[in-house]
């Protein structure tokens, strides 16, 4: 009688972790916009994504070579719920990130990647 109660609380167990593993992603992509470089090789890229959940949508800034599948989380920069992003590029190895923080912040620094120089300023004063 006791094997067969712990042969069922192990069933019921082993059934949850099938169900949660078989769960659909958690998040949903709400817009997703491409900005290519001036000579085409390269492509910013930013995302928003909600997490079903009530703090609003996050966003990812990516940069990836032009044909490459979007990195699934944003290898320049993610931003929280409330901030916003936007890109222009000065160069076809320049791009500037204008953002603002809901929540005032110090901004980061400039970075490099695939030669492209990411430099970032703050709008309305921040």
């Amino acid at each position: 009688m006791l094997g067969g109660c712990i042969m069922r609380f192990a069933f019921v167990i082993a059934l949850a972790g099938v169900v949660v593993g078989c769960s659909g992603p958690d998040y949903s992509v709400v817009s997703e916009r491409d900005f290519p470089s001036p000579d085409g090789s390269l492509v910013a890229n930013i995302v928003e994504e909600t997490y079903f959940n009530t703090t609003g949508y996050e966003k990812q800034l990516s940069l990836r070579r032009r044909g490459e599948k979007r990195p699934r989380i944003g290898n320049v920069r993610g931003y929280g719920p409330g901030d916003t992003v936007s890109v222009e590029w000065s160069s076809p190895t320049g791009l500037v990130v204008h953002y603002t923080y809901e929540t005032p912040r110090p901004g980061p620094a400039a970075t490099n990647i695939y030669g492209v120089t990411i430099t970032f300023k703050a709008k309305d004063g921040q």
